[in-house]
Formats: structure tokens, C-alpha cells, sequence
């Protein structure tokens, strides 16, 4: 939060020194840790809200907090979150090499080599018991700072007679805690849960894990006690960012899905499932508190949609429940968006990146401008892919011929040519990347979704765009996710159509979605229009997660069923499917799904385990060398071309007819300078070298991406079973090790986790 960076500065570290207070014997210097929360500070409103924006900048900052895939994390500091990417249709990284991914048992199932040193109440960093170092981003140092905060302020109200003000800190500090804990419980499975009332554990504490549902429950009550103590917006401008009463009931819907859905829930298939019931009434809550509030008010079309993402700087913005203030202001030292830098080709940035590749698969989940899915059938022509698409494909990709809406309004060509040098390097590529390698793993778009006009070349790694982590077009989808699942066509066709409607894709056939009435369906709609409205938002990856939708909950590994070559990396995804560990096994009411019966089967979708993402390339004349010597980064060789510099520049923001008239214009270029789109996997001299998920080594090319089932909740990190630890009461995640060691052999019974996280309602 921008405003309480600033305070943070010149208020807490000048004349409170808190950051002393985070030191290795936190518990037993307690009593000094009060000496800070002194009169002096809770008499002083500015002072006492400093206090909170020093725990605030601790969670969100030091705790790494949201962790692994929020906002924050991926545009805030990509090099933290940036593999989360890598698990869904939406882009190609080559993180997805990762060694867990590959199929190989090198990190099969040891505990902690999956994430290193997870958070959790002790630190694993160290040969003590540790239950207190924020800086050491363990969960319960946090927790702590938060419930000695929420007493002081209950202890010091008769300081300063405003009970209004007080309630707004103690919510917005509850809400912080809530959403850690959820954040924690969506990662790593049950903690205990300390709230003001039961403190942290002793030294020689031993309370077990929780099951799912009583952390979810303990959750929504804690942002519940936050709705109540919060306002639904914040009246002052300087107090904007600051949690609300609409954003707290927003994640109480977001945490009733993910207790829902098939992660948690072996219910999840039934229409009367309670559990669906609460994430319904939870959602529908929200979504009438955000309406009251005036929240949801300003998308009416897709220009307004659009820049929902970057016009609302520091000011409040009716589409963003939870939004992140960036800063570049030098009091609060900066904190930067580095969206721009992530996303920026180089021929934009004049670097020599290549922005970020949109895979063949996300492209083709964006329907047709009617709604209607990006079928033969339906108008799709696979060599113009950019013909008559969802008003969104225009938002979220950039091609060949568009405007980048940078101040400079740099053209962006993405086309490859031969080129040959006395390497005999084969390739290069225009989007301002160099040498042979930048062609390797290209398409034919890559993502300008979110990208601020505004910030200049050179500010990439310096904008102050607000993100918003959490927005109404999300609460829409919820509402509609609940009605699916529930069985309820209408109502959520209803709440679909309020989504394409807000982006103005045609009313006929219902928005394209036409009358479904298949449960199934409609669930497999609404997953999909949430790939679509909240792509690159952070968000797929936690849907692919609670719809288990890498496997299906069947299991999968290579190693079992797939005959995988150690040597090579090659083995049969078919024959993976169906083996190893799975949360869905039989026991305790769980059903035992199988390759033929799972999530995925019953949903209608195909497995992403074993998968490769895809894409194509436009070639330009890609018989012929055309050897230029470039004098910068951003040098091709149809740079002057007056042909294709006479094809009127496509922006963001165009109508559509001015739009179809530049793709003509676009298209007859192409014909005359001969360029035209290729599968580098069926052009002899490129090969598996240049596809996506791909490269020189054969265990590149032979990469099928492997999920196994135990990834989907986290492990316990070995260290914390170690004899100076005395964490041996501890259960271990199912599917996981208690020693830092894999099964013997392929023998999956041996994993000794107990901690089940699946069960029925």
C-alpha cells in the first residue's frame, strides 16, 4: 500500500524501531517486543496505523505473502512466482524444464525438494527450535506480530476515544491474518490456527494439523469478524488500498470454492454437496455487498474493460476489490510493477528480449467474436487466427502489424527469416531478440494484456501501475462456477452472459454459449470463460490445482506406467496416466478413480500431464538467406519495407471495422512478401529445435510435463522431522516422505505421509 509505505518510513523505523523486534528468540523476548507498543505510539493514530503498515509490508513483502501465484508475486516480482506460469495453457517458460516436471524420480517424493524449506511454524534453516524469525518467512512470527497488534489495540481504545478507527485497524489486521492462513491452507494443507485467544504454542507445543474444513471454517469466520469492522470503501483518499468489508467477503467466496471444489472436496460430484451451498450463499454475498458499494460500475465495453488495468492509478477503481499500490515515490523506496519489463518485446524495450510467447493452446481457448468456440465449424481460419475473435483476444495478445500502446508507439513484427553467418546459425527472429536462439520457442503472439501505456521505454522495471489482485469480473465467475456445479443452467448462463456482456460480445445464442444444460458443460464453460477474462491475472494455476485438472486425480507417473528413459527423458504419457500416488484412492470415502473415471473424464477435458505446449511461426521467405548485419537489437530485414509499413498500424483500442479493414491490408502484404505461417516441427532445417517446450538436448524435446498427484498440496520439509527438531508427532502430507528419500524402487505404498487433505462432506 502506497500511503502506508510511506508512513512506515519516516513514522515506525525513525521513532519505533520495530525491525528489532524480529529476532531469533521472538517468544521469549515477548515482554520486550511490548515495550514497543508503548502509550506514546496507540495515543497516536498515524502512529498506530504505522505499526500496522510495518506487519502489512512484512506479510506481503518478507513472507513472500500471497505466496506462488497471486498478483504480487507475478507482476510485482516475476523471478519469485514466474514457474507458476508454467502448469497452464498460458505460457511457455523454460522453467518448465524443471527436473520435478519431467518425469525423472530425482525429486519424486522427497519432502522439501519440491518447494525448498516451505513455511511453517518452526524454520527448517537452522539446527533449533525456531518458531519466531518473520525474516526467516516461517508463517507463525507473522501471526504473532498480528495478535499482539490485535490486543494492543483492544488494551489501548481509552487512548484515543474513536472507536470508528479502531474497528478499521483491527479488521484490516484480521483480514491480513486470514488471508495468510488461507494462503498457507491452499498450499501446504492444515495448520493450527492461533487467533488472539489461543496464542502461539510453547516451546514444547504439539497441536496436530487441522483437517482442511475446520482451517477453511476458521478462515471465513476471521474475514467475516473483518467485514464487520470494516466499511465497504474507504471515504478518505489516503486510506485507499486498505482492505474493505466487500474485499474481505470476496475472499470468504474465494476460500468456500477452493473447499468446494475436487481438491478438498471427494464431494465435489454431487449437486446437493453443502459445500457448494456455502461457496454459493458466500459468492452471492460478496457479489450483492460489491453492487451496493458501487463496485463493478465502470466496465460497460471492452475499452472500459481494458483499462480497468491501468487508468485507475492510486485512485479508486470500481473493478478492483483487493488492489496493490505500486509506487515509485523514493520515500517509500519504490515499489515497483515490473509487468512492462516482463512483457516487453525488445523491439519495445529496444533489448534483446522477446516478451512472452502465447502458446497455440491459449489462443484457441479465446472463442470467436460471437462466443461461440474458435472452431472450423464456427469461422475459425487457423492461418488468420486473428480474424473475428473475442473482443478480449484484441486486449490480452499482440501480433504481427500492432501498435504497441507505448508512449512510442512502437510496431511489433513477429516473423522469422533464414539467415547465415559463419556460425551457420539458421534463424533469426523480428521481435528484437538475438542470434539463433531467439527463435528458439516463438509464436505467433505474445501477451500485451495489462500493459500500461503510460510507461515509457527504460520505466519497465520502475512503473507504479496498481495491480488488482482480486476483481468483480472474479466475483461474477464464482457466482457462475457455484450455479454449474450445483446443476443450475440457468443462473449460471446468467452470470456467463453478465461476463461476455460487460466486453460486448453479442447477446444472439446467449452469448454464444447457447443452451447448455449439461452439468459438465457447464462447468467446463465456466472454467474455461475464467481462463479467458482472468488470463495472466495469476489465477489458472490455482484453478488447475482445485479441479485437479493436470491428471484429473487418477495419478500420473512416468516412471510406474510410462517406461521412462532415464537417459533420455522419453516415455508413454498414455501408460502414465492411471499410476502413482493419487488423492483419490477409496480410503475413507474417497472414490477410486481411474484412468476411465476421474475429474477429467467426467468433465469432458483431456489430461495436461504429458502434454507439450504448441505453437506456430510466420515465416518470411523462409527458402531464401537474407543476411543482414543488424545495427541494433531491433533490426529486420522488412524494417523499410514500404509494403508492409503501408498496413495501417492495429491498436488496442480500434473499432472493429477499422480493425477488419487493417487485417486486408495486413493479409495482402503477407501474400505479396511471401509470409505465411509454419509448424517449425514440419519445416525440415527448424525441428523440434525451435518448438515450444523444446530445444537442442534430446531430453528437451523428449520434456512431456509431469504433475504428479502428491504436488497438489505440499510437503512438510524433511528438516523438520530431524531428532534437534522434535517434530516427530508431526504428520507428514500424504504422498510425500518423512525422510529426505524416495520410495524404494517404484514402490509408491511406501510414501509415509498421513496427512490426508481430500475427504468427503
Amino acid at each position: 500500500m502506497r500511503n502506508l509505505k510511506i508512513k512506515l518510513s519516516v513514522c515506525v523505523f525513525a521513532s519505533l524501531m520495530l525491525a528489532t523486534s524480529c529476532s531469533d528468540t521472538f517468544l521469549e523476548e515477548k515482554k520486550d517486543y511490548n515495550n514497543l507498543t508503548t502509550i506514546d505510539v496507540y495515543s497516536d493514530p498515524s502512529q498506530a496505523k504505522a505499526v500496522y503498515a510495518y506487519i502489512h509490508k512484512l506479510a506481503l513483502e518478507t513472507y513472500r505473502m500471497p505466496l506462488h501465484g497471486a498478483d504480487p508475486i507475478m507482476r510485482h516480482a516475476q523471478s519469485a512466482g514466474g514457474n507458476q506460469w508454467v502448469f497452464t495453457e498460458e505460457l511457455a517458460e523454460s522453467g518448465f524444464y524443471d527436473s520435478r516436471y519431467t518425469g525423472a524420480n530425482t525429486k519424486q517424493s522427497k519432502a522439501g525438494n519440491h518447494i525448498a524449506n516451505p513455511p511453517y511454524w518452526n524454520d527448517p534453516r537452522n539446527n533449533t527450535k525456531n518458531y519466531n524469525n518473520p525474516g526467516r518467512k516461517t508463517l507463525y512470527p507473522v501471526v504473532a506480530l498480528i495478535n499482539n497488534f490485535i490486543q494492543e489495540i483492544d488494551a489501548s481504545r481509552y487512548l484515543y476515544n474513536n472507536n470508528t478507527f479502531w474497528d478499521n485497524l483491527k479488521g484490516q489486521a484480521i483480514f491480513l491474518r486470514a488471508w495468510i492462513y488461507f494462503d498457507a491452507v491452499r498450499m501446504y494443507g492444515g495448520f493450527p490456527y492461533y487467533t488472539t485467544e489461543s496464542d502461539l504454542p510453547a516451546d514444547d507445543d504439539q497441536s496436530p494439523r487441522m483437517p482442511i474444513q475446520d482451517c477453511i471454517d476458521k478462515v471465513c469466520a476471521d474475514f467475516q469478524l473483518a467485514a464487520d469492522l470494516l466499511p465497504t470503501k474507504w471515504q478518505n483518499a489516503e486510506d485507499y488500498g486498505r482492505f474493505t468489508s466487500v474485499a474481505a467477503l470476496g475472499m470468504i467466496s474465494r476460500a468456500r470454492l477452493f473447499m468446494a471444489s475436487p481438491l478438498f472436496n471427494a464431494s465435489w460430484d454431487n449437486t446437493g454437496s453443502k459445500r457448494w451451498q456455502q461457496a454459493l450463499d458466500a459468492s452471492v454475498a460478496a457479489l450483492e455487498a460489491a453492487d451496493a458499494a458501487g463496485y463493478g460500475t465502470s466496465v460497460t465495453d471492452i475499452n472500459s474493460w481494458d483499462k480497468a488495468f491501468y487508468a485507475y492509478n492510486n485512485t479508486f477503481n470500481p473493478e478492483a476489490i483487493i488492489p496493490i499500490l505500486m509506487s515509485n515515490d523514493p520515500i517509500s523506496s519504490g515499489v515497483f510493477n515490473k509487468w512492462e519489463a516482463y512483457i516487453r518485446p525488445g523491439v519495445v524495450a529496444q533489448s534483446t528480449g522477446g516478451g512472452k510467447v502465447a502458446p497455440q493452446e491459449i489462443l484457441m481457448a479465446f472463442p470467436m467474436k460471437d462466443g461461440k468456440p474458435a472452431t472450423v465449424a464456427n469461422g475459425y481460419d487457423d492461418d488468420k487466427f486473428y480474424r473475428n475473435r473475442d473482443p478480449r483476444f484484441y486486449r490480452t495478445f499482440c501480433f504481427s502489424g500492432c501498435q504497441w500502446p507505448n508512449p512510442e508507439k512502437t510496431r511489433v513484427w513477429l516473423y522469422a527469416w533464414k539467415f547465415a553467418d559463419a556460425a551457420s546459425n539458421r534463424y533469426r527472429y523480428s521481435d528484437g531478440s538475438q542470434g539463433d536462439g531467439g527463435f528458439v520457442k516463438k509464436g505467433r503472439a505474445i501477451v500485451w494484456k495489462m500493459s500500461d501505456p503510460t510507461v515509457a521505454a527504460g520505466s519497465e522495471s520502475t512503473a507504479s501501475t496498481d495491480i488488482m489482485e482480486y476483481r468483480y469480473g472474479e466475483l461474477l465467475l464464482n457466482v457462475a462456477e457455484c450455479y454449474a456445479a450445483k446443476g443450475d443452467a440457468g443462473n449460471c448462463l446468467k452470470y456467463l452472459g453478465k461476463i461476455r456482456q460487460r466486453v460486448g460480445i453479442p447477446s444472439a445464442n446467449n452469448y454464444g454459449l447457447g443452451a447448455i444444460s449439461d452439468r459438465y458443460a457447464l462447468i467446463r464453460a465456466v472454467l474455461n470463460e475464467r481462463l479467458v477474462e482472468l488470463a495472466y491475472e495469476g489465477k489458472r494455476s490455482w484453478d488447475m490445482r482445485r479441479w485437479l485438472l493436470f491428471e484429473g486425480g487418477a495419478g500420473f507417473d512416468p516412471r510406474i506406467g510410462g517406461g521412462f528413459n532415464d537417459a533420455t527423458y522419453a516415455y508413454d504419457p498414455d501408460g502414465a496416466w492411471g499410476t502413482g500416488w493419487k488423492i483419490y484412492d477409496g480410503k475413507d470415502g474417497r472414490p477410486n478413480y481411474t484412468k476411465a473415471d476421474n475429474v477429467l473424464t467426467r468433465l469432458g477435458l483431456d489430461r495436461w500431464c504429458g502434454k507439450k505446449h504448441t505453437s506456430k511461426v510466420m515465416g518470411y521467405d523462409i527458402e531464401n538467406i537474407h543476411a543482414i548485419e543488424p545495427g541494433t537489437s531491433y533490426d529486420h530485414p522488412l524494417k523499410d519495407n514500404a509494403v508492409l509499413n503501408a498496413v495501417p498500424a492495429i491498436t488496442r483500442e480500434m473499432s472493429e471495422g477499422d480493425r477488419n479493414a487493417a487485417f486486408d491490408k495486413l493479409e495482402a502484404a503477407f501474400n505479396q512478401l511471401g509470409i505465411k505461417t509454419y509448424d517449425p516441427l514440419q519445416v525440415e532445417e527448424m525441428g523440434m529445435k525451435y518448438a515450444l517446450d523444446c530445444g537442442t538436448k534430446t531430453t528437451d524435446q523428449n520434456f512431456r510435463f509431469a504433475w504428479r498427484g502428491w504436488y497438489y498440496i505440499y510437503p512438510i520439509h524433511y528438516d523438520m522431522y530431524d531428532s534437534q527438531k522434535g517434530n516427530s508427532w508431526l504428520e507428514q502430507t500424504a504422498g510425500w516422505m518423512i525422510r529426505n528419500g524416495n520410495p524404494a524402487g517404484d514402490n509408491v505404498e511406501e510414501q509415509d505421509g498421513t496427512y490426508y487433505y481430500c475427504f468427503p462432506e
